[in-house]
């Protein structure tokens, strides 16, 4: 007999397992497939199912009881505009278990060095794992974008021996070779300078020596 087989509380309070279930039922609404544990896949499809059925009824009171349970506006609001809707002609069956592969060890090794880590199952405790989605589902791929590789960590103090240390040699040349090539035009600049100042600085002397010839020899 079955008696009091009816409830799964995997190692967990009641309160746990009820939080467990609304939060990935919520999930699988928002995202409508979700990859997790073959146990909690089995037991989150029989309250998904519900939802989906109070989705279709459409009433007031059926929002209401959708609501107390999933506690979040925008999944009920998904689930009666957006999910319920696709299942109008289907009877039950609204959700899918879907396992993943197992690659176990091979036949007649029991070294470690020969294991593999199994495709469909946990890396920490080895659980099974699956998928759980909804029957004809809407699911987008997601937009992947690259990110910039961040920055290595270095200390402090490569900050402050890079400000001490000297310019490379490659661009204390290049330096040196960029004054070569404007040194000729400032001289010149310099130059031009020098005999407009001289030219405005002349004495007076020399002005009243040259009148005084001009004078004699007219």
């Amino acid at each position: 007999m079955r008696h009091r087989k009816g409830n799964r509380h995997m190692n967990r309070t009641s309160e746990h397992v009820r939080s467990m279930v609304r939060n990935t039922v919520v999930n699988l609404l928002r995202h409508e497939r979700i990859r997790t544990s073959v146990k909690k896949a089995k037991l989150v499809r029989r309250w998904a199912e519900k939802m989906i059925t109070l989705g279709k009824r459409g009433t007031l009171h059926a929002r209401r009881q959708a609501l107390a349970f999933l506690r979040s506006k925008p999944a009920v609001v998904k689930l009666f505009r957006n999910v319920a809707p696709r299942y109008a002609e289907r009877n039950g069956g609204y959700t899918r278990i879907v396992r993943l592969a197992e690659a176990l060890r091979p036949a007649g090794s029991d070294r470690v060095a020969d294991f593999e880590v199994p495709a469909g199952t946990r890396l920490g405790d080895g659980t099974a794992m699956a998928i759980l989605e909804l029957v004809e589902a809407e699911i987008r791929p997601r937009e992947r974008r690259r990110r910039a590789a961040p920055e290595p960590f270095r200390p402090r103090r490569e900050f402050y021996r890079k400000a001490k240390e000297p310019k490379d040699q490659g661009e204390a040349e290049r330096a040196e070779t960029e004054k070569e090539i404007e040194a000729p035009e400032e001289r010149a600049t310099e130059e031009r300078l020098a005999e407009e100042a001289a030219a405005e600085e002349t004495p007076p002397e020399q002005d009243a020596a040259g009148g005084g010839a001009g004078d004699e020899a007219e």
